[in-house]
């Protein structure tokens, strides 16, 4: 089971597979977006001045997440079991930072 996702232009993206969809794509300013997937993925899709998506894998999940150039445009596939896809706008989506810690220091190594 999998799921293909393809940028049709900078107004649409096309979901084959387990899901049969085509979905619109939030327009902002910035011209990008988030995908997220059913099984944990994140994806950002970034277009550029001649409508062309590229993604980049942010986050992967439990499935195999591949990105193949394919004419003028990246086609994602994702070879899991998918649920559900979600397109949010880049303004309307958050992410946790990973903290910043120390190392804990060792006593008596430092002189």
């Amino acid at each position: 089971m999998s799921v293909m996702i393809r940028g049709e232009d900078c107004t649409r993206l096309r979901v084959t597979g387990d899901i049969e969809a085509e979905l619109a794509v939030p327009q902002d300013e910035v011209a990008r977006c988030w995908i997220s997937l059913s099984d944990g993925t994140l994806v950002e899709a970034v277009y550029g001045a001649d409508d062309r998506c590229r993604f980049t894998v942010s986050e992967e999940g439990a499935g195999i997440a591949r990105i193949q150039h394919v004419g003028d445009s990246d086609v994602l596939r994702l070879d899991w079991r998918v649920e559900w896809v979600a397109i949010a706008a880049a303004g309307n989506a958050a992410r946790a930072t990973a903290p910043h810690e120390s190392l804990p220091l060792i006593p008596g190594l430092l002189g």
